[in-house]
């Protein structure tokens, strides 16, 4: 159960005090010890949404703002290999976005939609060991805040969150929906096949609230099936 930071409904000024806020928050890097009982929340975006390894007591379905998710992360350990990299997905602030496909994007109404995961007391030391081994593909840690509703203020803050940022060695860098989904379409590595790592992003979202897939994932999804159908 979710208990929010502020229960009253927001209007004027304060709505639009909340829709500045950004996920801009203080980094940390992979292998920074957590301590056992202090609170841990982690905000899955990709496949921490459909493959929930670690020993959890409460979820939140909820939404970041600032920031839209793209597969342009490489992909070296799970969905692919050294030699045939897959492609997953990662963060990008709106302001990058905007510059790397060339559209305009307003990051206050921007934002991508997951699972905030709430680690089981006692185990965050490990759990925060085991993601970062899972997540070492590239990946640092930011901590967000994580709203439920429209013009109401976060339901949790300082939630963890694991982005490739664009300067990190597996970033993929600014890619056309055609040579993504070619690259998902194909590739396969320990964890499985890239397409099956899209289509349960995809369908565990819809599952929970149809909106939260956003035009780009729908049509990645559309073409991924296209060129599956076709091999």
């Amino acid at each position: 159960m979710t208990v929010p930071l502020v229960a009253k409904q927001l209007t004027g000024d304060a709505v639009a005090a909340v829709a500045a806020i950004t996920t801009s928050k203080p980094t940390m890097a992979l292998g920074t010890p957590w301590e056992n009982n202090k609170p841990l929340w982690v905000f899955g975006y990709g496949s921490i949404i459909h493959k929930v390894d670690f020993p959890v007591e409460a979820s939140v379905f909820g939404f970041i703002r600032g920031r839209k998710r793209a597969f342009l992360q490489d992909s070296h350990d799970h969905r692919g290999t050294e030699e045939n990299p897959g492609r997953v997905c990662t963060l990008i602030p709106v302001a990058e976005w905007n510059r790397m496909f060339r559209q305009s994007v307003d990051p206050h109404s921007s934002v991508c939609w997951g699972v905030a995961y709430k680690v089981q007391s006692g185990k965050e030391a490990e759990v925060k060991k085991h993601l970062d081994y899972r997540e070492k593909d590239g990946y640092t840690i930011d901590f967000v805040d994580v709203f439920e509703e429209e013009g109401m203020p976060p339901v949790l803050g300082n939630v963890m969150v694991y982005v490739g940022v664009s300067d990190n060695p597996s970033f993929a860098g600014a890619s056309s929906m055609e040579e993504t989904a070619a690259i998902i379409a194909k590739a396969e590595g320990p964890s499985g096949t890239n397409r099956e790592y899209l289509f349960r992003l995809c369908n565990a979202l819809r599952e929970r609230r149809d909106d939260a897939l956003d035009p780009y994932l729908r049509e990645l999804e559309e073409r991924v099936k296209e060129l599956a159908a076709a091999s």
